[in-house]
C-alpha cells in the first residue's frame, strides 16, 4: 500500500495528475485496504492508457494544424520577401535620382554658371573690436 502512495505522489509531482485527484486515489486507498490496492492498480493502469491517447490526439490535432499552417505561412514569407524587395528598389532608385540632380551642372554649359561667381554670405556687419580696458 505505500509502494501506492508513493506512485500518486510521484504523479502529483511530475504534474500527471492534480492535486484534488490524488486525494481522491489515496482516500480509495485508505477505503479498500490492501484489496483495494489491486483496485487502485488497475484504475491506475486504466488512468495511464487514457492519458496515452489523450496525448496521442492532442499530438495528431497539433500535427494537422501545422500541416494547415504551413502553405498559409509560406505564403506570407513570399510576401515579405515581395514587399521587402520592392522597398528596397524603390530606396535605391530614390538614391539614385538624387545622385543623379547633385551630379548635373546648376547652369547651362552656354551661360556662365552662377555657382563660380558666388559670393561668400554678407552675415551682416562684424563686430567690432573693443580695446581692453585698462
Amino acid at each position: 500500500m505505500q509502494e501506492e502512495r508513493m506512485q500518486v505522489l510521484k504523479m502529483v509531482d511530475e504534474g500527471k495528475i492534480t492535486v484534488d485527484e490524488a486525494t481522491k486515489l489515496l482516500e480509495g486507498l485508505r477505503a479498500t485496504g490492501v484489496e483495494g490496492g489491486k483496485q487502485f492498480e488497475e484504475k491506475f493502469k486504466e488512468f495511464a492508457n487514457d492519458m496515452k491517447e489523450f496525448a496521442k490526439d492532442v499530438t495528431c490535432k497539433i500535427n494537422e494544424a501545422t500541416k494547415k499552417a504551413e502553405p498559409k505561412v509560406k505564403e506570407f514569407a513570399k510576401t515579405v520577401v515581395s514587399k521587402t524587395a520592392d522597398l528596397a528598389d524603390n530606396i535605391s532608385q530614390s538614391l539614385n535620382e538624387k545622385v543623379k540632380s547633385m551630379e548635373e551642372p546648376c547652369c547651362e554649359e552656354t551661360e556662365p554658371c552662377c555657382c563660380d561667381n558666388e559670393q561668400p554670405a554678407d552675415n551682416g556687419p562684424k563686430p567690432e573690436k573693443q580695446e581692453p580696458a585698462e
